[in-house]
C-alpha cells in the first residue's frame, strides 16, 4: 500500500480485505503471521479480524504513528499477532489490512498466514543496551573512543506470544570468552511483554577492539519455534577518536524542508578530553551546494539550557558527499570536562525552502529527550527520537585540515549573471567551477589574490567554486541568475 497515491494534500485510509472466509472452528488458539516492510511517517498500520463475515471488526495495531519518522523496518520483519480472542474456535473469520497515511511512505506485506498458536513461544522483541552517565539517560554508543570506555548495560524486551505462561523467561548477552550477562528468570504471562536488564555490566578494554554481543531470550519450556528467541548481534567498537550513537546503517533522514535547523545528540564525557570536530553523515537526498556547519553546546547545570561553545566554518556539500560521512573541524579545539554532558550538532541556515537543502542521515531510533532539534523558523528546541548520524571526533589531525576552512576567500557578486570576482589570500593556485552533478565547467590558474572570472556562459542555477593552492582548499557556493 503506497501512501503517496493520494498526492501531497491527500489523506489515505485504505483497506484491503481477504475476499474469502477462514474456518478456525477446530482451533481455539490461533495467530496471524506475516512478513512486512515499511517506512514510518506518522502513519498507522492495523490488522483487522472479523468472526461474523465482516459485519464487525476488531483492530490489532501494528504501528500507531508514534514511531520515529522516516525510519525503515527490517526487511523482512516477521510479525505475529495472537488473534485467538476473536478468531479462536470461529468458522467465519475474515482478515482486513488497514493503512492510514498522509503522503507518507508505504506498507508492504507478504506470506500472510493463520497458524495454530504454539503452547510455548517466547520472543525477543527488542535488544537494549547503554551506558549510564551524567545526563541521566542510558545512552547507546556503538563507537567509543578508548578514553571514554565505561560500564555497558544489556537488556531486552521479552514477549510471550504462546498460549501458556512462561515461569522462567530470561535474557542473555554474551561475548565469547569475555562476558556473559544474565537477566531473569521472570514469570511472563501469556500475551504480555516485560523488560529485563542483566545484573552484571560489561566494561570494554581501553585498547582498540571490536565486540560482537550475542543476545537471546531463554526458557526451559519446550518451544517448537526458537527462531524468534534471538536478534542480530550488537556490534560495538573501541577506537582512537570517534564517539557515535548510531550503528552506521543509514535508514532514514531528518530535515526542515529547506529551512534552517540544527540536529544532534547528547554525549556523556567520562574522562576529560579535547574535541577537535564533529562528524555527520549526509543523506543522499540532500542537495549538493547546500552550506552546512557543526556546533558544540554545553549544558547549564542550573537551568538545563544549551550553551553555545564553538562551531565550524561553513562547508558546501559536494556531489561526492551525498550518502557519505564528512568531518568538520571546530573553529578551535575544545576541552571537555569529565562527568559533564555535551550536545554535538550539524545544521544549515537553509535556502528558504527552495530545495531539500541539508538532510541529516538517521539510523533507527534514539532514547527520548537525548537527541535534539532546533528549528530556525520558530526558534524553538525540540527533541526527536530519530537516531541522527552525528558523532564527536577527537582526532587531533582535524585541527590542521584546510579543506573546510575559508582562508579569506570571498566571491562577489553572488548571485551574479556574468562576472565573478574572487578575492583570497592565495597568490597562486587553481580555480575551478563545477555544476551540481560534479561536471567541470571552468578551470584556470590564478597568479593574484584578486581574480575576475567570466561566467557568462553558465546557465541559471547553483554551482560551486573551489580555490586551491595545493596545501589548502576552499569551496564556495555560487548562484547564477540572469
Amino acid at each position: 500500500i503506497n501512501s503517496d497515491a493520494q498526492g501531497e494534500s491527500g489523506v489515505q485510509n485504505s483497506n484491503m480485505t481477504y475476499s474469502g472466509t477462514i474456518d478456525c472452528s477446530a482451533y481455539s488458539n490461533v495467530s496471524i503471521v506475516f512478513e512486512q516492510s515499511y517506512r514510518t511517517y506518522l502513519d498507522t498500520r492495523i490488522i483487522r479480524i472479523s468472526n461474523d463475515g465482516g459485519t464487525t471488526w476488531t483492530d490489532f495495531v501494528v504501528t500507531d504513528g508514534s514511531e520515529p519518522t522516516a525510519q525503515n523496518s527490517p526487511n523482512p520483519d516477521v510479525y505475529s499477532i495472537n488473534i485467538s480472542s476473536v478468531a479462536g474456535g470461529q468458522a467465519n473469520v475474515k482478515v482486513q489490512i488497514n493503512y492510514q497515511g498522509n503522503w507518507g511512505w508505504y506498507w508492504a506485506i507478504d506470506d500472510m498466514k493463520i497458524i495454530e498458536t504454539d503452547q510455548y513461544d517466547l520472543k525477543l522483541q527488542k535488544t537494549l543496551f547503554g551506558t549510564d552517565g551524567t545526563f541521566g539517560a542510558r545512552l547507546q554508543y556503538y563507537q567509543i573512543p578508548n578514553n571514554q570506555v565505561a560500564p555497558i548495560n544489556f537488556g531486552g524486551i521479552l514477549k510471550n506470544i504462546g498460549v501458556q505462561d512462561i515461569s522462567d523467561a530470561g535474557f542473555t548477552a554474551d561475548i565469547t570468552g569475555t562476558y556473559n550477562g544474565l537477566a531473569g528468570p521472570i514469570n511472563l504471562l501469556a500475551e504480555t511483554t516485560d523488560t529485563v536488564w542483566c545484573s552484571n555490566t560489561f566494561t570494554p578494554s581501553s585498547t582498540n577492539s571490536n565486540y560482537s554481543i550475542a543476545v537471546a531470550a531463554t526458557t526451559s519450556s519446550s518451544e517448537p519455534d526458537v527462531a524468534n528467541n534471538s536478534l542480530p548481534n550488537i556490534s560495538i567498537s573501541v577506537n582512537d577518536y570517534i564517539y557515535a550513537r548510531d550503528n552506521g546503517q543509514i535508514l532514514g533522514g531528518i530535515s526542515n524542508s529547506g529551512q534552517g535547523y540544527e540536529v544532534g545528540h547528547i554525549f556523556d564525557i567520562f574522562q576529560s578530553s579535547t574535541i577537535y570536530g564533529i562528524d555527520a553523515v549526509i543523506n543522499a537526498s540532500s542537495v549538493a551546494g547546500a552550506e552546512i556547519f557543526v556546533k558544540l553546546y554545553s549544558i547549564d547545570p542550573a537551568t538545563g539550557d544549551f550553551v553555545f561553545v564553538e562551531e565550524s566554518s561553513p562547508y558546501v556539500i559536494t556531489p561526492a558527499d551525498l550518502g557519505q560521512k564528512i568531518s568538520l573541524p571546530l573553529g578551535s579545539p575544545i576541552n571537555l570536562n569529565a562527568n559533564e554532558a555535551y550536545l554535538a550538532m550539524v545544521g544549515s541556515y537553509g535556502d528558504g525552502g527552495a530545495t531539500n537543502d541539508l538532510v541529516t542521515a538517521s539510523s533507527g531510533s534514539s532514547t527520548p529527550q537525548t537527541t535534539f532539534y532546533y528549528d530556525y523558523t520558530d526558534q524553538t528546541w525540540y527533541y526527536t527520537t530519530s537516531n541522527v548520524m552525528v558523532r564527536m571526533n577527537f582526532d587531533p589531525s582535524l585541527a590542521n585540515i584546510g579543506e573546510v576552512q575559508d582562508f579569506g576567500v570571498s566571491v562577489y557578486p553572488n548571485p551574479t549573471k556574468d562576472i565573478i570576482n574572487v578575492l583570497s589570500t592565495f597568490s597562486q593556485g587553481n580555480l575551478s567551477i563545477v555544476d551540481m552533478a560534479g561536471k567541470l565547467l571552468i578551470e584556470q590558474n590564478i597568479t593574484s589574490t584578486m581574480n575576475s572570472i567570466d561566467a557568462s556562459e553558465l546557465m541559471d542555477g547553483v554551482y560551486y567554486l573551489t580555490l586551491s593552492n595545493g596545501a589548502q582548499t576552499s569551496t564556495k557556493k555560487l548562484v547564477i541568475q540572469k
